[in-house]
């Protein structure tokens, strides 16, 4: 972010009294007066990317890094042992999004001094559309800066920003990579911000954007309801709550020239959203549910059972990414109604193509429904099939040939293909490519036809009870995870081999050394979801028996949802400090994790990866499992305890396994969300 003066404030229209003296009905509030996050409206942007901004910290969707108590949202940053820092950034973004009215934050700041910039902003709605700066940016609360450090004020100095794209030939200001306009003017303030509570607010109308601190107004600018440079300002905008630790805008680029008080703790009393009362305009608010699509949604088809078919032109748009290898036409031989794609793909060179969507696509009904379309082909080639999101990235199953598990064929008939979309891990509230596909390049050229491509709606979830076998022999489960026909286990990236089995139970188990990668993983992940709240309780136990004698550090976790690594728990296993008192010495030893240890990132009414097992720093010699289940799930109307069956029936259907590869990935090292630049 750039902080000098812009050369066009001229644009501001000097002080005015606050909106707060006029009259406004509150039409949208959250007090976090829950025992959480609310997910409806909130969810994360993670990792450590610097942000565009050189910033310093990782961001989690931890429960350590926000949460809420004593009716505040608390976001937390904390400095590790290794001198590095976690924290975190909510946005309601696929979730809820507003256009004008008068917004305002009660929040309390932790100490800045120095290195610390909390922040309260705000982005457009198109953002995952046409980017920084011109979807626009309205930064209502900004702290931390490094002229306020300089001048020993940080914690009595916040800021407010505006950017947009310029698109004047004649512009000069050369703000933010001379596409936007920055207009700044510093709220001068003898009080101490971080010893109580202040009103960080903003009045957003057709013709001006007014923002100010405890009824003060400071900074405003006109924007004028008929003037095109600003209509990044006439759209909804989604919400964005943050502490970034260093970068630009204190001007700290090194973990240790930072030294605010850490943990550092930013307060959020309360967001509310008021009408102003105009009668020339109205606060508008959108919420998920009030753009979520159903039934079955056609991106490429002619069917009559669509609830709706998003139409070329105007809904999206069908983009080949790579001309020289790649060409699409329009054919006849149409699998269903008059109309079909046809791809010539010429052989040396990737080939690859998506629907990009003119807006994001609100899908969070069919997370656990299906992608289906129709293909033909006589190719061998590997086919990926994906789908995008703003809110969290994209995701693809390949279709490998001789592999027909999602119904494709290679004999150059129309095949009926089925792709769950629990395998295609994205923000599904904010779809932006609604069909992709790419390949290597290919040894030599074919065609590929595609038609009646579709969303169909969520299935219903598994929900067990009692105690629910996952990995086996016991034969008095409540309900099992079979193999093959619920899900699969599958070895990440080839990093685990096969070993001599010594089963704990049975006549099977999982025994593994590592291949060499550096790193290792696997997960039992499901088909669909699974509701497992019957086991979100405070006595209901994950249980496994496990052995090692090596001394390589690993995890056991679960995961939530389909964003790589939001709703996802880690439980460390370190020699020296194994917990559960699980013992390195080569023997059995069963081991009774609470599932309330996981259930505070995980959520467990939508589990997809049951059981997972990750070392992220080495290899492991010797490490083999057994008689993995879930028990004391509770139900309406069976009082289950935590007490498991003994009698031990021998059910190999149930514990054979093949394991996949390719279709379920490992946790991203390094995942980005939505940059701040």
């Amino acid at each position: 972010m750039n902080l000098k003066k812009s050369a066009i404030a001229a644009a501001i229209v000097g002080a005015c009294v606050s909106s707060l003296a006029n009259s406004k009905t509150l039409v949208w509030e959250d007090n976090f007066d829950g025992d959480s996050i609310d997910k409806s409206v909130w969810t994360y942007d993670v990792g450590n990317s610097g942000w565009g901004n050189n910033e310093l910290q990782t961001y989690t969707d931890d429960s350590a890094n926000a949460y809420v108590e004593d009716g505040n949202l608390i976001i937390q940053a904390l400095q590790n042992d290794d001198g590095s820092f976690t924290s975190a950034r909510l946005k309601s973004l696929g979730r809820m999004t507003y256009k004008y009215g008068t917004i305002e934050a009660r929040i309390k700041l932790p100490d800045l001094d120095a290195g610390l910039w909390p922040a309260f902003w705000q982005l457009g709605g198109d953002y995952g559309q046409v980017g920084w700066p011109a979807c626009g940016e309205l930064d209502i609360l900004e702290a931390g800066m490094a002229d306020a450090l300089s001048a020993g004020t940080v914690n009595s100095e916040v800021s407010g920003a505006f950017h947009w794209w310029h698109e004047s030939d004649d512009y000069t200001g050369q703000a933010d990579y001379g596409q936007s306009k920055n207009l700044i003017d510093d709220f001068g303030s003898s009080t101490d911000l971080t010893e109580d509570y202040h009103i960080f607010g903003m009045t957003w109308t057709p013709d001006s954007i007014v923002m100010w601190v405890d009824d003060e107004a400071n900074e405003i600018i006109s924007i004028g309801s008929e003037d095109p440079a600003f209509d990044e300002f006439r759209q909804h905008h989604f919400l964005i709550l943050n502490l970034a630790v260093g970068g630009v805008f204190p001007e700290i680029y090194a973990n240790s020239e930072i030294t605010a008080p850490m943990p550092a703790k930013m307060y959020v009393d309360y967001v509310r959203i008021y009408d102003n009362d105009d009668s020339s305009y109205s606060t508008e608010i959108s919420l998920a549910e009030d753009t979520a699509k159903t039934g079955d949604i056609g991106v490429f088809s002619e069917g009559s059972n669509l609830s709706e078919s998003l139409q070329l032109g105007t809904d999206t748009e069908l983009y080949v990414w790579n001309q020289n290898s790649m060409s699409a036409t329009v054919s006849a031989e149409a699998a269903e109604g008059d109309e079909a794609l046809q791809f010539d793909i010429t052989a040396g060179e990737w080939f690859g193509m998506g629907f990009w969507m003119h807006y994001d696509l609100n899908l969070m009904n069919y997370e656990n429904g299906h992608l289906n379309f129709k293909m033909k082909t006589t190719s061998s080639q590997t086919i990926g099939i994906g789908i995008s999101s703003t809110g969290g990235g994209d995701a693809w199953v390949d279709l490998v040939d001789g592999d027909d598990t999602y119904g494709l064929e290679r004999d150059g008939e129309w095949h009926q293909v089925s792709i769950p979309l629990s395998k295609l891990g994205v923000d599904f509230n904010t779809i932006s490519q609604a069909f992709m596909i790419r390949g290597d390049a290919a040894s030599e050229d074919f065609v590929l036809s595609i038609d009646d491509i579709y969303f169909s709606e969520s299935v219903e979830k598994t929900a067990p009870t009692g105690v629910f076998s996952l990995y086996t022999e016991t034969a008095e489960a409540n309900s099992t995870f079979t193999l093959g026909t619920d899900g699969n286990l599958y070895i990440w990236g080839d990093t685990l081999l096969e070993a001599t089995q010594t089963p704990f139970e049975g006549e099977e188990s999982l025994s593994y050394y590592s291949s060499g990668a550096g790193w290792f993983g696997m997960a039992f992940t499901a088909d669909s979801y699974y509701d497992l709240s019957a086991f979100d309780n405070d006595t209901a136990t994950l249980n496994f028996a496990l052995k090692t004698s090596s001394e390589t550090t690993f995890k056991i976790g679960m995961k939530s949802g389909s964003v790589s690594d939001i709703g996802q728990q880690w439980i460390e296993f370190a020699s020296g400090s194994d917990p559960y008192e699980f013992a390195r010495d080569g023997e059995w030893h069963q081991v009774s994790i609470p599932v309330s240890d996981f259930s505070s990132e995980v959520d467990m009414s939508n589990v997809i990866q049951l059981f997972e097992l990750l070392g992220v720093d080495g290899d492991i010699s010797d490490i083999e499992i057994d008689d993995i289940y879930f028990s004391g799930g509770s139900s309406d109307s069976d009082s289950n305890d935590n007490c498991r069956p003994h009698s031990h029936k021998c059910h190999p259907h149930h514990k054979r396994h093949k394991h996949r590869h390719g279709n379920c990935t490992p946790p991203a090292r390094c995942a980005q969300g939505p940059r701040r630049h």
